[in-house]
């Protein structure tokens, strides 16, 4: 018996392995850090004012870049846009689930 359940172990574990690949984007893991991070400017869920006016909402960064170029530019770094938006650099895993996130955003 005790066979069997390393078995079935493997078995999920492989199963869930394939589910969640090691290195794909998470649009949750950016959602949070979008809150924790970007939301003192910019609104950063699917409706709402940024309270920075100049600061526009996540929602719409889609019409303004192409967002499948935007990890790269994270990663990079982005240079501030107005005195208020700070200079900074994204980790690459950062960039991608920053980036999925918009993605679904998107309309």
């Amino acid at each position: 018996m005790r066979g069997h359940g390393l078995v079935v172990s493997a078995a999920v574990t492989a199963v869930l392995t394939a589910a969640s690949p090691a290195g794909a984007a998470s649009a949750a893991h950016g959602r949070t850090f979008a809150r924790e991070n970007c939301a003192r400017c910019h609104a950063v869920g699917s409706g709402g004012a940024s309270p920075m006016r100049e600061a526009p909402p996540f929602r719409t960064l889609a019409e303004r870049f192409p967002v499948d170029d935007l990890a790269d530019v994270l990663i990079e770094g982005v240079e501030r846009r107005h005195p208020a938006m700070p200079d900074f650099r994204l980790d690459p895993n950062d960039a991608a689930d920053l980036t999925a996130y918009l993605k679904a955003l998107a309309p």
